[in-house]
């Protein structure tokens, strides 16, 4: 499934230059992003977790209730979002399944990184 064309006409799309930070450790989840084009670094207390671009689903948090982001995003460079609300995302993966497997998937590698992250943490060998 290519990500950036199922969103090409969403409503909701934002563009950002370079060292913005769209969101921050700690900040509510009110929203779901996709890189349309252009990259986003994740980090955690300062150690870098990953750097996304197009197709990539960011602050996949956003689908939990009252959720607060675990990790802080900002651009690497000019970026184009799409952003998907609560009900968006709901309404968007009841309709397309292949959109939530996508999202299943990066959960999944969201958890290795975390699970790396803290593996080098406890034990740095």
């Amino acid at each position: 499934m290519n990500i950036p064309d199922l969103f090409r006409h969403w409503e909701h799309t934002e563009e950002y230059p370079a060292g913005t930070t769209l969101f921050s450790k700690g900040d509510p989840a009110d929203a779901l992003y996709v890189v349309l084009s252009g990259e986003v670094r994740l980090t955690l207390n300062g150690s870098v977790l990953s750097v996304e671009n197009g197709g990539a689903v960011i602050g996949e948090t956003a689908m939990l209730e009252s959720a607060i982001r675990n990790c802080t995003a900002t651009t690497v460079s000019q970026v184009r979002l799409a952003r998907l609300n609560r009900t968006e995302l709901r309404e968007l993966s009841v309709s397309n399944s292949e959109f939530s497997l996508h999202v299943m998937s990066v959960l999944a590698d969201r958890l290795r990184i975390v699970d790396n992250y803290i593996g080098e943490k406890i034990d740095p060998d």
